[in-house]
C-alpha cells in the first residue's frame, strides 16, 4: 500500500507525467506537497514536498490570456519534470498558494528564447 505525505487532499486531477515515456495517472495536491499516482502501477508514485519545489513554469498562450496544459516542476536539485493536465490552471493556482507567487512563472517560448539568443549574440559582437 502506498502512503501519502499529505494529511488532506485539496485537489485531485487527471494528469500525464513525461519521464521518457508518458505515464498516465492522477495529481493530488495537499497540505504537505504534490503527489503523482500512476494508473497502471500503484507503487509507481512520485511525491514532491512543497519545500523541495523551487519553481513551477507554466505555459501561457494567446498573449497572456490562456494557460496551456503543460507545466514544469523545477526541483531544488535543478531537475525539471514536465506534467500535462486539463486542469493545469487550477493546479498552478493551488501550487502558487503553497510555494509563493514569485515561484510560479511563465515558461520561455521557442521564439522568445531565439530572440534572446540573437540579442545576446549582437551584444557580444559590439564589444
Amino acid at each position: 500500500m502506498v502512503k501519502s505525505i499529505n494529511t488532506r487532499a485539496d485537489f485531485t486531477a487527471e494528469a500525464i507525467v513525461y519521464l521518457g515515456l508518458p505515464k498516465y495517472g492522477k495529481i493530488m495536491l495537499g497540505d504537505k506537497g504534490m503527489e503523482f499516482f500512476s494508473d497502471r502501477n500503484v507503487a509507481d508514485n512520485m511525491t514532491f514536498p512543497w519545500p523541495s519545489i523551487r519553481l513551477v513554469e507554466g505555459r501561457v498562450t494567446h498573449h497572456g490570456q490562456k494557460i496551456g496544459k503543460n507545466f514544469y516542476l523545477v526541483l531544488n536539485n535543478k531537475h525539471r519534470i514536465r506534467f500535462s493536465s486539463g486542469q493545469a490552471g487550477h493546479i498552478l493556482k493551488i501550487i502558487r498558494e503553497n510555494i509563493g507567487n514569485e515561484n510560479v512563472v511563465k515558461s520561455a517560448t521557442f521564439f522568445g528564447t531565439l530572440s534572446h539568443a540573437f540579442k545576446k549574440l549582437g551584444k557580444k559582437k559590439k564589444v
